[in-house]
């Protein structure tokens, strides 16, 4: 287990931005171990004015360590510095349209999963995941390249910025963010496109890209569907050897397009693990057509109930669009509303969908600790490649932290219980959050007997800062009680 310094706050990654200087030279001498010749030798192909390429990538990746917000703040904090570059030679790295950030961040996550196998930190039997979700990446500025207003489901309002699409995957132990694309919405009004006036829209700068660039097919991706995209990162991600169990998607993503593409991928290797709307569509259940509410009344009174998850269920096999599911209402109170969880591996029992599914707020946490600590989505830049740039370097600080962390962290609990017989697994911080939700959502929804959509209430919870001691006495009460079963067990 965690020792309590791990545990002390909620984003297990803060402590590496509170130690100044010793934390830069800690990803220094990290950076030497993480980056390997091949994918050095490629980013030095890209020189500005005789700058290294992986100097100015590296300068670039260590501002947050620095305690800076910016490079013009990097150039003026008197920090000595890999190269004496000037501030415009950072600024045109990052605006070229020829750097392929794709690939360099898809080499990251490849080389994160080498090194944990090389460090003996994989977890061969465990559940790999690819999990996708977008958030909104509010902007301020209207003269950004492709700016406009995108609607925000979670405050539902809409707001200037772009939906960022995410691809991440769970290796059992970490979360890594492997792809995204960023995505704007044109809206239904033609006086107001993508919600600017004539004159916003006039205002915003623009540059030309050749056709074939990398930065020109992000381009495209702008107006592309976000769930046909997703099937794309996800073939991208496979091809390119990441291999998992299943996706995982939330409500709006689940439809029979998505589902039949991601079980085509390397011949159903992929199953699908999500919630699902209770509309109108029609599941075939003993050659009858029901929708999920029909479905829910007709078999309501066979309900079961979990134990473990404190709460009410019901399980039931179908066909959609000849695809076979297998359904899970449940809900967590009398009064509370029930939700539809869809699986298309039908050996799922409840209690193990639910476990899988609730992976999929690792990419919660994830936005969240980004946002907060690795500016992830405050570029000010007008130029969309360097908004593509600023995206890419902060996910790969996320997952050069993520591997430091868990080298660091586990090495220790590893010497303490290297001579047991038995495996003993660290509870990550995906299962520490699951438990800690399980346990809020059951004293809301039975205290207060309120109905609301568990999914809703999850996100609010997640993004409201006063909920932060709460769930660090929570943290600790899961720590204790498992130090307590491990001294137990060992006795």
């Amino acid at each position: 287990m965690l020792q309590d310094k791990y545990i002390k706050n909620l984003n297990e990654i803060k402590d590496f931005f509170t130690q100044g200087e010793k934390v830069s030279e800690t990803i220094l001498d990290f950076y030497q171990n993480f980056f390997n010749t091949s994918f050095t030798r490629e980013i030095n192909s890209i020189k500005k004015r005789g700058y290294q390429g992986k100097d100015i990538f590296l300068e670039l990746l260590l501002i947050p360590f620095f305690l800076v917000s910016s490079i013009r703040a990097l150039i003026l904090s008197g920090i000595d510095k890999i190269t004496d570059a000037e501030k415009d030679v950072y600024y045109r790295f990052k605006n070229r349209p020829d750097i392929d950030w794709r690939k360099l961040q898809r080499n990251v996550a490849k080389r994160f999963i080498k090194l944990s196998k090389q460090r003996g930190e994989s977890s061969p039997g465990a559940i790999k995941c690819f999990i996708a979700d977008d958030t909104i990446l509010e902007k301020s500025g209207k003269k950004i390249e492709y700016i406009g207003k995108v609607y925000d489901h979670v405050s539902h309002r809409m707001v200037l910025g772009f939906k960022m699409l995410t691809l991440g995957y769970w290796d059992g132990k970490s979360f890594i963010p492997l792809d995204f694309s960023f995505h704007n919405e044109k809206g239904k009004n033609k006086k107001r496109l993508y919600g600017l006036s004539k004159k916003e829209l006039s205002l915003r700068y623009h540059k030309s890209r050749e056709f074939y660039t990398a930065s020109s097919k992000r381009v495209r991706e702008l107006t592309a569907s976000k769930i046909s995209n997703t099937v794309k990162m996800i073939r991208r991600a496979v091809k390119n050897g990441f291999k998992a169990d299943y996706v995982l998607v939330d409500k709006w993503f689940m439809s029979e397009n998505f589902i039949k593409d991601i079980r085509k991928v390397k011949e159903g290797m992929l199953h699908v693990v999500g919630l699902c709307r209770m509309d109108k569509r029609k599941y075939s259940y003993k050659d009858n057509e029901y929708s999920a509410k029909q479905l829910l009344q007709l078999k309501k009174r066979t309900h079961k109930r979990s134990r473990k998850i404190n709460s009410q269920y019901i399980e039931i096999e179908v066909i959609y669009k000849g695809i076979k599911l297998k359904l899970f209402f449940s809900r967590y109170s009398r009064r509370g509303n029930w939700q539809l969880l869809v699986t298309t591996d039908l050996s799922l029992s409840y209690n193990k969908a639910v476990e899988i599914y609730n992976i999929r707020w690792s990419i919660e946490v994830y936005f969240k600790e980004s946002k907060q600590y690795l500016s992830l989505g405050s570029s000010e830049s007008n130029d969309f490649d360097g908004q593509l740039a600023d995206a890419t370097i902060s996910m790969i600080q996320y997952i050069v932290l993520s591997l430091n962390k868990r080298f660091s962290s586990y090495e220790t609990i590893g010497e303490i219980f290297r001579g047991s017989q038995k495996e003993l697994i660290e509870l990550t911080i995906v299962n520490r959050i699951w438990k800690m939700f399980i346990a809020l959502q059951q004293k809301i929804v039975e205290l207060f007997e309120i109905e609301i959509d568990m999914d809703v209430l999850h996100r609010k919870m997640i993004n409201d800062e006063k909920y932060g001691e709460i769930l660090i006495l929570l943290f600790e009460k899961i720590n204790q009680q498992f130090n307590e079963e491990s001294f137990d067990n060992a006795a």
